[in-house]
């Protein structure tokens, strides 16, 4: 059953890649590389952000740098405000086929680690309004919280132009994991990260 509905997950993505991108791949877990004008760098910065996006360093090791956006619901989210939990942090977006791949790892990995201290940011770059977001969130039955960013600070805070790029951020702030790429099922070195950062007070 489980392996039935990988394979319908994956053949609807390579539809919904190829009709909202018209990017032709064979592969709906590879990395998407997003154009220029979607994360492109962009002169405002958010409340949080530093003055310079180029000295932000957020490699395996850093401290995650001083960040903020506003969830779909308007309310304001900022990464000092997370300060005790462990943050996965999910750079996506609703034309990136990847994404959408992994979003039921994503939902499995809030599901399972939530009661000790694991929160799931999902934070879509997709420009425009929010409806798109709104939908597939709805469709999706996603849970964690997702934010907007239609400017793409994210993307250059975290220094990234591939979809999606997803940190884990432990409770001090410090990122302890970072992948560019979908989240594959099962992935024995994501657990490990999660298992350790949840276990450390």
């Amino acid at each position: 059953m489980k392996s039935t509905l990988a394979t319908l997950c994956t053949l609807l993505l390579v539809v919904a890649c190829a009709k909202q991108e018209t990017t032709k791949t064979s592969n709906p877990t590879q990395p998407h590389k997003a154009s220029a004008s979607k994360l492109a760098p962009t002169s405002k910065t958010a409340k949080e952000e530093p003055a310079d996006l180029s000295s932000a360093r957020t490699d395996v090791g850093d401290p995650m740098p001083p960040y903020s956006a506003k969830y779909l619901d308007g309310k304001a989210m900022t990464m000092a405000a997370e300060k005790g939990n462990v943050v996965f942090l999910n750079v996506w977006a609703t034309w990136c086929g990847p994404c959408r791949f992994e979003t039921p790892e994503l939902q499995s990995l809030q599901t399972q680690y939530a009661a000790k201290g694991l929160k799931v940011i999902g934070i879509s770059v997709d420009e425009g309004d929010t409806d798109a977001v709104k939908t597939f969130v709805a469709e999706q039955k996603i849970t964690y919280p997702i934010a907007v960013d239609p400017e793409g600070g994210i993307a250059n805070l975290v220094q990234t132009t591939v979809l999606p790029t997803s940190l884990l951020i432990d409770r001090t702030g410090k990122i302890v994991w970072r992948q560019i790429g979908a989240i594959m099922p099962n992935d024995a070195k994501l657990k490990a990260a999660v298992e350790k950062a949840v276990a450390e007070r």
